[in-house]
């Protein structure tokens, strides 16, 4: 079972499993600017693509636009919604607040499958050294944020963390070829590697805090790129 799926109940109906695997389809293609901001979303398309009604697919984009990452208005549709600079650095403080806590409120322990899945994204991390680019970037870090929520016992904390991931990921996306690719190449390896060794001493704490100190330090690049943008 994938590690972003850990949470799902065997028990759930058929329609609450479909409504969660075109969630997080559509979702991830919003993170990885598949549907860049000012997309409109398709209803007719997206139940065509999936084999449902239109019904399943309103219920989706109502609890994304719930997370802000789409807005219906009359008349125009629902479209996606553009990245909030102003909020950026608030999402990313929070969640340097949230992933301390990750080690402190009943984490799950680790298995085999955390470790391999961590030892694969530091191989392809490496990898970008000779093929970068963005949506590559995003994709790896997409499989290390669930991977982490995969280890949050605390059920509230894992929504509140996995949404506010969701609400920021475009960032990076849409600033990587501002910074300098080598470094944030060497920054991202660097958390993966810390983070498995954690992992390996089943320190979740060590966890928390290599995190928090992770997106503190993006909070500080995130102030250096708003700056680039408003010069």
């Amino acid at each position: 079972m994938p590690l972003n799926q850990h949470r799902t109940n065997l028990t759930q109906t058929p329609s609450k499993i479909r409504f969660s695997k075109i969630f997080r389809r559509i979702r991830k293609r919003i993170a990885l600017l598949d549907y860049p901001p000012g997309t409109r979303i398709e209803i007719d398309k997206l139940a065509q693509e999936f084999a449902v009604s239109r019904t399943p697919i309103r219920s989706v984009l109502h609890r994304l636009e719930f997370e802000g990452l789409v807005v219906t208005n009359h008349g125009v549709g629902t479209m996606v919604t553009d990245i909030d600079i102003s909020g950026l650095r608030f999402i990313w403080e929070f969640r340097a607040k949230l992933a301390e806590m990750i080690g402190q409120l009943r984490p799950l322990p680790p298995s085999s499958k955390h470790l391999d899945e961590l030892a694969g994204l530091q191989k392809n991390i490496i990898k970008l050294h000779d093929d970068f680019t963005p949506r590559k970037f995003g994709e790896i870090s997409l499989r290390f944020h669930h991977c982490i929520v995969s280890l949050i016992g605390h059920p509230q904390l894992a929504r509140v963390y996995d949404e506010l991931y969701y609400r920021s990921a475009r960032m990076w996306i849409s600033f990587l070829n501002k910074l300098n690719h080598e470094s944030e190449i060497g920054l991202f390896s660097d958390d993966i590697n810390g983070v498995r060794h954690a992992l390996k001493r089943n320190d979740m704490v060590a966890v928390g805090y290599i995190l928090r100190n992770s997106l503190n330090a993006v909070v500080w690049r995130l102030d250096r790129l708003i700056g680039i943008r408003t010069e």
